[in-house]
């Protein structure tokens, strides 16, 4: 009898003891996993924490930047390389260069159809804080901009924000090509006061836009013309005036033309007389007629002598007019 119990006690603390090793066993994985989780909550909070004194940092650096210009790329005519690239710096607020700072440029690359696309570069500043970016030939004209910003790692809004406030915006211009042996014909109308073409007056808007395209490096090039009488009957009746004038002469090029009008009367100012003209103006294609540039021109002069102002205003109009011009055409 007594060997029986002792069988039995035997077998009782076999299965106790059974029913306890899992229990152990999950309490183990309990505890790993518990480990696992609190290791990988250290290491987020370890990145958390080297982003955030990152982004500080860089918001420090943007807050005190200056991005200025030192020098300027030339204005070349297109197709050709631009001689001399852009130079910049990059320096805090006390002078102190950014030494092997990363800078974004974004440039223009091409035109079609008088809408431009934009490409990006990446350029670094050396030890003095000095870096230079200097664009590729583009193929037409451009009247654009490039743009110089610090180089961020991502995209948070407010690094973009601080970074667009320091980035720097400077011109970018191309003229167009006009080969040799080939003209530009004018033919800008000026009308009067009252509404009426001037035809037979010594001042002439197309005269002096004709000699502006001579100063602005197209000596001989440009010449005027006279078609009126159908200024108002669109391109098509342009072109084949112009043709008919030349008597089919093929080294003109392009044909610019419109109207001057008073945008206000001449009146007395406090620093002599004031005038105000407006110009509209269409450039078109003189083998097929084609419009190529359109583009509306105010200009306002103040003269000490009245009788010199109009004279002084269509000036000023012809040499905006050709500014405009020559990175458009």
């Amino acid at each position: 009898m007594k060997k029986a119990i002792k069988i039995v006690s035997k077998v009782i603390f076999i299965f106790s003891l059974m029913s306890f090793m899992p229990s152990c066993e999950s309490t183990q994985v309990e505890n790993h996993e518990a480990a696992e989780k609190t290791t990988v909550s250290k290491k987020s909070s370890s990145q958390e924490t080297a982003e955030s004194a990152t982004t500080s940092q860089l918001k420090k650096e943007l807050s005190n930047m200056q991005i200025e210009l030192v020098s300027s790329a030339d204005t070349p005519f297109a197709g050709s390389a631009f001689k001399n690239p852009y130079v910049i710096s990059v320096k805090d607020n006390d002078g102190n260069p950014y030494a092997n700072y990363q800078l974004t440029v974004t440039y223009p690359e091409k035109k079609a159809d008088n809408v431009i696309s934009f490409n990006t570069a990446e350029i670094e500043t050396n030890e003095k804080g000095i870096a230079s970016f200097k664009p590729e030939p583009i193929a037409t004209s451009i009247n654009s901009t490039v743009t110089f910003s610090p180089k961020l790692p991502g995209n948070s809004p407010s690094l973009t924000k601080l970074a667009k406030a320091v980035e720097l915006e400077v011109p970018c211009r191309v003229k167009f090509l006009l080969p040799k042996g080939k003209i530009v014909m004018v033919d800008l109308i000026d009308y009067t006061p009252d509404g009426k073409m001037n035809l037979n007056s010594a001042l002439s808007t197309s005269s002096n836009t004709m000699q502006e395209f001579w100063k602005a490096g197209y000596p001989y090039q440009a010449q005027n013309a006279d078609f009126h009488k159908v200024i108002d009957k669109g391109n098509e009746a342009i072109c084949q005036a112009a043709k008919n004038l030349v008597g089919g002469a093929t080294y003109f090029r392009y044909i610019v033309y419109g109207k001057v009008k008073y945008a206000s009367e001449i009146k007395e100012v406090e620093d002599g007389f004031s005038l105000t003209l407006t110009a509209d103006v269409t450039v078109i294609d003189f083998a097929t007629a084609k419009e190529l540039y359109k583009v509306t021109k105010t200009t306002t002069v103040v003269d000490k002598n009245k009788w010199n102002v109009l004279k002084a205003c269509q000036t000023q109009l012809s040499k905006d007019l050709v500014n405009d011009l020559i990175y458009a055409m």
